[in-house]
């Protein structure tokens, strides 16, 4: 009886996270920020360019959060990844939105992988899928708050061109085209990590 409730306790400190395992997740969302902001400035040169970042961004960004996903195989992880995205992209006013999407996102991909088990590459890439949405926070201003957000960038003196841009994709199209190409992106995102880092998601049991 004492074995079998030590066996227990053992399994549920196995899930509990540690401190190597916060330094993981500060370590590699430090990467994920930092691998998926060098497409925001390109994406400031066209607004159709800003509609595409967030699945330029989930191409890029997969390595480190499938990494991060094999080398921390416990709960609470893409939440804490999430809150530090929030807390590192949570400007221009836009905090609420950031919240939502980042936090959010990272929300669903807990259950995601609580479902298919924290050591499946799949539920792993379909978890990433979701955490990805969280760049959405950065042109979703253009479809919810279109009259401020005109207002502000011709007040900012931007080039009668890129105004006629942004008016251009801000149809619900666009939209649409912004969130499936940041599914997608994450998806061929993960699938590609999963061909460059085989063999350690191999070491770390991940299937």
């Amino acid at each position: 009886m004492t074995r079998t409730s030590d066996c227990l306790s053992e399994g549920k400190d196995s899930r509990k996270l540690k401190g190597r395992d916060l330094i993981s997740i500060g370590i590699f969302a430090a990467l994920y920020f930092a691998v998926t902001m060098a497409f925001q400035l390109p994406a400031g040169l066209h607004p159709l360019l800003w509609v595409l970042f967030p699945g330029f961004a989930a191409i890029v960004g997969a390595i480190p959060f499938m990494l991060l996903c094999a080398r921390v195989q416990k709960p609470f992880a893409l939440i804490i990844m999430g809150s530090i995205m929030t807390l590192l992209f949570s400007t221009g006013g836009m905090l609420p939105l950031v919240v939502l999407l980042f936090v959010g996102g990272a929300g669903v991909a807990e259950l995601i992988r609580r479902a298919t088990g924290y050591n499946s590459l799949r539920g792993n890439g379909m978890a990433f899928a979701f955490f990805s949405l969280g760049w959405l926070s950065s042109p979703l201003p253009l479809w919810l708050f279109y009259d401020s957000f005109m207002q502000r960038i011709s007040r900012m003196g931007m080039p009668a061109e890129y105004v006629a841009a942004c008016e251009s994709v801000a149809s619900p199209l666009f939209l649409i085209v912004c969130i499936g190409f940041t599914i997608v992106g994450a998806l061929l995102g993960a699938l590609l990590a999963r061909l460059l880092l085989k063999r350690h998601f191999e070491k770390a049991g991940l299937a």
